[in-house]
């Protein structure tokens, strides 16, 4: 069994959190649960939160968090980043507190992103309700999905296959450099990179799913009359079957919005290669 089980959750510094509450509440269904001047923090499900955004001047990944079972799964591998050149922090009792987890562990990657590994997430004991009525899949499978530009792929390799011990899904040949895509759980994956020349290392995208192609057509819709930004038009991808939209989020970076993601079966899934992303759609815009 994975010690990682899920992409559990986003923190991220932002210069505009009145603009980010209308695109996440207000156009793509996520439910507020505080919006103040400096914070707007986001649920998605059963979780008291699955975004956590604060506002800076820098914008910034502050933490990519990634779930395991227990105190023994973050000591482990506390050691392993430790082998391998990392100096992970462990949280502070008030730390933990203020991420609403028991305990988590914080590092950078390779590109100076946060990155945590946490246990024990609270559950909130009301119901999640959607402004939009939109229900998100997260159930054992976690938040949705990150995708990086990065300045080299082979420390993330490492750093996500070695340490992380994440399940490689496939390859897609979108530039020099393949896009790798793994997987921790049975959504096709949860995280995927690749350097791209003339781009620099960023988060590229934050995919989130919903349980009904209305859903996506409804928040289309919305983005087309002029509520955000559309970055790539609706369609379909090769590798995990999704059929979606990307919209660029108040932070630059973009949001794919989308429905029936594959999900694979981890004793029989046999990683591929595909030539392009797209089976039909997504036609950038701009």
């Amino acid at each position: 069994m994975r010690r990682i089980r899920e992409f559990g959750y986003l923190v991220a510094t932002v210069r505009d959190i009145d603009a980010w509450k209308v695109f996440a509440g207000d156009v793509h269904g996520m439910q507020i649960v505080e919006h103040t001047e400096d914070r707007l923090k986001l649920r998605l499900d059963e979780r008291s939160w699955r975004i956590d955004l604060h506002r800076g001047e820098v914008e910034h990944i502050d933490a990519v968090g990634w779930e395991v079972r227990g105190p023994g799964d973050i000591e482990a591998i506390e050691k392993k980043l430790r082998d391998h050149g990392y100096t992970p922090h462990r949280a502070t009792t008030e730390e933990a507190a203020s991420r609403e987890v028991t305990d988590y562990l914080a590092f950078e990657d390779p590109d100076g992103n946060g990155v945590e590994v946490y246990y024990g997430a609270r559950r909130d004991q009301t119901p999640f309700i959607s402004p939009t009525g939109a229900r998100f899949v997260t159930k054992n499978m976690g938040i949705g999905h990150v995708m990086f530009a990065v300045s080299s792929s082979v420390p993330f390799r490492e750093l996500y296959l070695d340490i992380f011990e994440l399940g490689l899904s496939d390859f897609i040949d979108i530039g020099p450099d393949p896009g790798t895509f793994l997987h921790c759980n049975p959504r096709h994956h949860s995280i995927a990179f690749a350097h791209r020349p003339g781009v620099a290392p960023r988060l590229g995208h934050l995919m989130v799913q919903v349980d009904d192609m209305d859903t996506v057509g409804r928040a289309y819709d919305k983005v087309l009359d002029g509520a955000a930004a559309l970055g790539s038009t609706l369609g379909k991808h090769t590798n995990d079957e999704m059929v979606s939209y990307y919209v660029k989020t108040p932070s630059g970076w973009e949001m794919e919005y989308g429905y029936g993601g594959l999900e694979i079966d981890e004793e029989t899934w046999v990683p591929g290669r595909w030539s392009a992303a797209h089976f039909w759609g997504h036609k950038r815009v701009g």
